[in-house]
Parts: C-alpha cells; sequence; structure tokens
C-alpha cells in the first residue's frame, strides 16, 4: 500500500508521463523519417509503437486516477470511524465518571444527612412535649433536612438512573407502563437492541424517553404512543411518535428540557429530529453512533 501510493505522488506521475511523452515522440519522429520509404495507407511500425505507448499512457492515468479516488474516499472512511471511536470513548469515560460520582454522592454526603436526620428525630422524641418552640424548630430543620435528601436523591438520579440497573429494556417498559397507569394513553414498544448497544448510551436514551413522554402527557392529547429502538448498522436509531395534536410553529418551538437534549446528544456525537404538523402527531428521531462500526473496503480492482 505505502509503495503504491508512493508512485501515486505527482512526481512519480510526471515523470512516467515524461518518460512516455518522450518514447511517442521519438516514435513519431522516426516515423516521420521514415515516411518516404512507406508505401502508401501503410502505418510504420515506428507510428504504431507510438499508437501503443499513447494508449498505455492513457489506461496508466486513467486507472491512477481511479486508485487516488479509491484511496481518499478510504482515508475519508477511516478519519470517519476514528473520530466515532473518541467521541465514544469520551461518552463511555463520561458515563463512568457520572457513575463514580454518583456513587461517591450517595456513600457520603448521603450518609451523613441520612445520619443528622436520625439524631435530630431522637431530639425531636426527647424534646417534643418540654419546649413547644424548640420542637417547631426541630420540625422545620428536620423538613430542610428531607428536601436536601429529595434534592440529593434527584442529583444521583440524573447522574445514573437506578432504572437502568435491570437494563434499558426493563428500563423502558417500565417508564411506558407508569406512562400508562398515570396518563392512560396506550403505550407500544418495538425493542431491537441487544446487550452491548442498549448499555453504550442507557442513560441518555433514558431521559430522552423521560422527557418526550412528559412533553406527551403535558401538549399532545395523544390515545397512543409508539417507542422502536434498534440499530441500523453502525447507529442507534430511536423512534418515539404520538398521535396527538403536534406541535405548533414552523419549525416547531422546543422547550428548554428537549433543548438540553439536543445538547446531550450533540456532546455524545449524535442528532436530534423532532416532526410535527398541526393535528397529525409528533415524532422525535434520535441516532446515536456506537462504538464499535465496521471499516469497509473499498480499494479493489
Amino acid at each position: 500500500m505505502d509503495m503504491l501510493q508512493r508512485w501515486l505522488r505527482p512526481p512519480y506521475r510526471l515523470s512516467i508521463l515524461a518518460c512516455l511523452a518522450a518514447a511517442a515522440l521519438a516514435a513519431l519522429h522516426a516515423g516521420h523519417a521514415a515516411g518516404s520509404m512507406q508505401q502508401a495507407g501503410t502505418p510504420s511500425p515506428p507510428t504504431l509503437a507510438c499508437a501503443i505507448l499513447l494508449g498505455a499512457l492513457a489506461l496508466l492515468l486513467w486507472r491512477q486516477h481511479r486508485l487516488a479516488l479509491r484511496l481518499q474516499a478510504l482515508e475519508q472512511l477511516r478519519a470517519e470511524a476514528e473520530q466515532a471511536r473518541l467521541a465514544g470513548e469520551q461518552h463511555k469515560a463520561r458515563a463512568q465518571e457520572r457513575l463514580r460520582i454518583g456513587r461517591d454522592i450517595h456513600d457520603d454526603l448521603g450518609q451523613h444527612l441520612l445520619t443528622l436526620k436520625i439524631d435530630l428525630a431522637m431530639l425531636q422524641t426527647s424534646t417534643h412535649d418540654a419546649a413547644p418552640l424548640l420542637a417547631r424548630q426541630l420540625a422545620m430543620m428536620a423538613r430542610n433536612i428531607d428536601l436536601s435528601i429529595a434534592a440529593l436523591r434527584c442529583v444521583i438520579h440524573d447522574l445514573r438512573p437506578p432504572a437502568l440497573d435491570a437494563g434499558l429494556q426493563a428500563a423502558c417498559d417500565g417508564l411506558l407502563a407508569d406512562f400508562k397507569r398515570t396518563t392512560g394513553i396506550d403505550c407500544s414498544c418495538d425493542y431491537r437492541l441487544d446487550a452491548a448497544a442498549g448499555s453504550a448510551h442507557g442513560p441518555l436514551l433514558y431521559h430522552v424517553l423521560q422527557e418526550a413522554l412528559a412533553n406527551i402527557a403535558r401538549h399532545a392529547r395523544a390515545t397512543h404512543v409508539q417507542l422502536s429502538l434498534q440499530q441500523e448498522g453502525a447507529a442507534l436509531a430511536c423512534r418515539i411518535s404520538d398521535d396527538g395534536i403536534g406541535l405548533s410553529g414552523s419549525p416547531p418551538r422546543l422547550g428548554c428540557g428537549l433543548s438540553g437534549m439536543h445538547e446531550r446528544v450533540a456532546a455524545a456525537g449524535g442528532s436530534l429530529h423532532i416532526e410535527s404538523r398541526s393535528g397529525a402527531g409528533t415524532t422525535l428521531r434520535l441516532s446515536l453512533p456506537l462504538a464499535d462500526c465496521e471499516e469497509a473496503t473499498l480499494l479493489h480492482d
């Protein structure tokens, strides 16, 4: 491959062209000098040699052009595959870091808050009848601790949803079941991902589905929601559609939640598009790259 690329470089091509052109000119000159010795209508051997050389030159340049185009396409494909691999590694590293931070917060700060809540409950029990004013203040402190614990759980949940411990498919089924129970909207799911593809972007897909279902419950007035998750080549494709009233505006106006999803998806190297028409429902399409993508072989005859 290196030898072929070296011979395709402009200096070598020019050298080959110059040699063939010189040979062709020499053959033409010899043919012209011997023209008077040939019969009319009969090509001389130098003329035939010149035609053969020119044909060989044209064929060589054509093949070099084809090989150069294929090499360029192959290099572009390799560059895109390398970018996708780096994006996948960065996404995996971010997911692992979020998981570590969530564990540290739960094990350290969460335990401190829980211990403080237990101590405060014991203090409330011992001072409830003795000092009513102190009891009210302790009750307010206990409520603030409960709010802090709830906020802490929300932070941990955002870093790594606990529902994903059972896998992405189970998490999606749970979300859809809760959504149907609370809203009465019928749901269906077409899940066609293996374990590796499902875990590659699990938290991101889970949050996108959460946000999409919340928007449908608030605005869509839908009677049915369809979720589709499948692998398309080296990408993961997600589609969430409803049969509601659609979004107003062209293009549809996005809220803060979906705008944030756009940023998260872009950071993961993917794309998110929303298709909606008034009275015709809304479809959210999400595409995310998978780390293991196969490189096609382009350099062949």
